[in-house]
């Protein structure tokens, strides 16, 4: 549910940003912007004209579907955003899993099955299918984090299937990716404040 709390909340004064979201502003924004009464908004929504009235009252709730379907209905739409007002998107739903099917660990970072670490290299799981990609826990993580350039998401299941393909059929680009690689665990290596690689396979 998205909770309009106070009518018209001001802005925090430390940040700068609205403690709650004007669920009532929104809904009437809604309705100015698509010309719409309230009759004429719920006969879109498949709702009765005391539902829409009620979305408009201070401190309404809506939920989150229902608040997106009265935007669209004025060329609007629901989006995330972060401090610098910068629109974040919303984690691909067909970003890699593991072997039984469970999304990895959203807050730590995956790499490719082919990155195996050196502990499973030197003693190999034969009792177990192979790993559909490796995390490592926050330390390390954050180890790889102050090295790269960029942010990264998990990967994609098209996105490995396509890096596959490379380092099996294209060897200049294949010792590429590879010699990147390795830069970027040795960088990472290089800042790593204490203890040692703590990385985990996908389950079986």
């Amino acid at each position: 549910m998205v909770d309009g709390g106070a009518a018209r909340v001001e802005p925090d004064g430390a940040t700068g940003r609205r403690a709650e979201f004007d669920v009532a502003g929104h809904v009437l924004r809604a309705r100015r912007r698509g010309d719409l009464s309230q009759r004429e908004l719920a006969a879109l929504l498949g709702l009765s004209q005391s539902t829409v009235n009620r979305y408009e009252q201070p401190g309404a709730e809506i939920g989150v579907r229902h608040l997106a379907q009265v935007l669209a209905e004025a060329g609007l739409r629901l989006a995330v955003v972060d401090e610098s007002g910068q629109e974040v998107e919303p984690v691909q739903d067909d970003e890699v899993r593991d072997n039984a099917g469970r999304r990895f660990p959203a807050h730590l970072d995956v790499l490719p099955p082919d990155q195996e670490p050196e502990q499973r290299i030197s003693r190999p799981r034969y009792d177990r299918s192979p790993a559909t990609g490796w995390y490592h826990h926050r330390v390390m993580r954050d180890c790889y984090r102050a090295v790269r350039a960029v942010e990264v998401d998990h990967p994609t299941v098209a996105e490995l299937a396509r890096r596959r393909w490379v380092l099996l059929s294209r060897p200049r680009e294949a010792r590429s990716i590879r010699m990147a690689d390795h830069r970027l665990r040795a960088a990472a290596a290089r800042v790593r404040a204490a203890g040692r690689w703590a990385w985990m396979p996908s389950p079986p």
